[in-house]
């Protein structure tokens, strides 16, 4: 233990780690402060916001902490609006469908549901199936398309024999 002059003792282990809060950030830099708490609540990750704002990932974490109800109510009125411009425009393209303005429709109606589904932590519904072949499917394959090749060369034989007879 180390002793302090006025003969209290001190613990020799204090945390190092300091401990961020946000309150520096609110303090001189407001405007910063509520541009990362407005992010946040549009679902931006801390990394981008860090790079965006010049903060720190703990000073993101710090802010996100102590906005927390605060961000939860923007992503909700967020949600809402996103779900109101996702009907919109999918009664719009449902109009529009045949006209010109359709592609720009489609592609601001899928902007609006990949983003609420963001905001509301659901993966977008995007299935992708890839089959990928055995080692004996494709040698199955490639024989076949070798006895293809073959009968095709025949009929093609076949065929420049019956012209040369004419």
């Amino acid at each position: 233990m180390i002793q302090p002059n006025n003969g209290q003792s001190l613990s020799a282990v204090q945390d190092a780690r300091p401990r961020y809060t946000g309150e520096r950030l609110l303090r001189e830099r407001p405007k910063i402060y509520h541009q990362v708490v407005r992010l946040l609540g549009e679902g931006w990750s801390a990394n981008k916001i860090c790079k965006w704002c010049h903060v720190t990932r703990e000073t993101v974490r710090a802010v996100e902490r102590r906005e927390a109800v605060e961000i939860s109510e923007r992503k909700k009125s967020i949600i809402g609006i996103l779900g109101n411009v996702a009907e919109l425009g999918a009664s719009r393209m449902e109009e529009t469908i045949g006209k010109a303005s359709f592609r720009d429709t489609a592609i601001g109606t899928g902007i609006a549901v990949d983003k609420m589904l963001a905001l509301t932590g659901q993966p977008p519904s995007v299935q992708v199936a890839v089959v990928m072949q055995t080692p004996e499917e494709r040698a199955k394959r490639e024989r076949t398309d070798a006895m293809l090749d073959a009968i095709t060369k025949r009929l093609a034989a076949a065929s420049q024999t019956r012209e040369d007879a004419r």
